[in-house]
């Protein structure tokens, strides 16, 4: 994995021109990230994108071009993820990253922002404009990690279920991805995993492909990264279970929202965008045929065409 900090990622692919690797300093915690400028004109509002469990800020690589348009963006790795080293064992929590956001964007200097999320990284949105609403001006959830009706849990697809249940028992989880890791070479799990997120893993490009690849075998090698994994696993499952705090928040936000949703996610599935649409009826909603967990990924000419049209107020096709 390309470790410099000035790393030009249209080296490695013309489609990611302009974006380029940073770090920033939080109390003593360096922050790896990845950033592309916005129009040489300096307008448009600051865009920043928040990455899912066990993903990086590179997940979000083959949309940043486009978003720039738009705007400044930057994608962080969150703490216990990606390059970024937490702080402390409960650094990757999902309390502790709502207020890792809210410091990351006071560090950035932006005083408000869009803030895009995806699966985790939706969740964490969803609660970060329900914390420090002054900061978001609006809402990009794609395929966000929100309840669903108790019931219509018995819609969770079986795979998702077999991979998540370990993780409701404290450090049953971290003995499940051990084995795993130990079943399985690091090009087997990737092959694995991409089937399982998305609805047709060949539209992944090769350069993503490999990114991912590398992301995942770095994982192996630095520890805390199956800390960071584990607890980030446990806290979130422990959010939707709990849900009522979820509720609050998808209920009382007022930042326009839109939801980038695949109809072959099986994680998120049909139940939680119901669920928001009842609760919801003035969020926009992108539905993307045949598109799993990671639709910025998977499809991002559709991600970007959906979000192109929700800021322009223009209705989602």
């Amino acid at each position: 994995m390309t470790t410099a900090t000035t790393l030009d990622w249209g080296e490695r692919s013309a489609r990611w021109a302009g974006v380029r690797g940073d770090v920033v300093e939080m109390a003593g915690t360096r922050v790896h990230l990845l950033r592309a400028d916005g129009p040489a004109d300096g307008g448009g509002t600051p865009q920043l994108l928040v990455h899912g469990l066990g993903g990086s800020a590179t997940n979000w690589i083959e949309v940043m071009a486009g978003l720039a348009e738009h705007g400044p963006v930057v994608a962080p790795d969150l703490p216990g993820f990606g390059r970024t080293e937490p702080p402390h064992p409960r650094a990757s929590r999902i309390t502790a990253n709502v207020a890792f956001l809210v410091a990351f964007l006071r560090r950035l200097g932006w005083d408000r922002a869009v803030v895009h999320g995806n699966s985790m990284g939706g969740m964490l949105a969803t609660l970060l404009a329900d914390r420090a609403p002054e900061l978001v001006e609006r809402l990009v959830l794609a395929s966000p990690a929100l309840p669903a009706p108790r019931s219509r849990m018995h819609e969770i697809d079986p795979m998702t279920a077999m991979r998540f249940l370990p993780f409701l028992v404290p450090g049953v989880g971290r003995v499940a991805v051990r084995g795993l890791q130990a079943r399985l070479s690091p090009e087997q799990e990737w092959a694995q995993t991409a089937r399982f997120l998305h609805g047709d893993a060949q539209r992944l490009s090769p350069e993503l492909q490999a990114v991912g690849l590398e992301n995942l075998a770095a994982g192996r090698e630095q520890p805390w990264r199956l800390s960071g994994l584990v607890g980030a696993a446990e806290s979130l499952l422990s959010a939707l279970l709990r849900a009522r705090g979820l509720v609050r928040a998808i209920d009382t936000i007022a930042a326009p929202t839109l939801v980038v949703w695949g109809d072959a996610d099986r994680l998120v599935g049909q139940a939680v965008i119901d669920h928001l649409a009842e609760r919801r009826p003035d969020w926009d909603l992108a539905a993307l045929p045949a598109v799993g967990h990671v639709p910025m990924a998977e499809a991002p000419d559709d991600y970007l065409a959906a979000v192109a049209r929700f800021y322009a107020g223009e209705p989602q096709a």
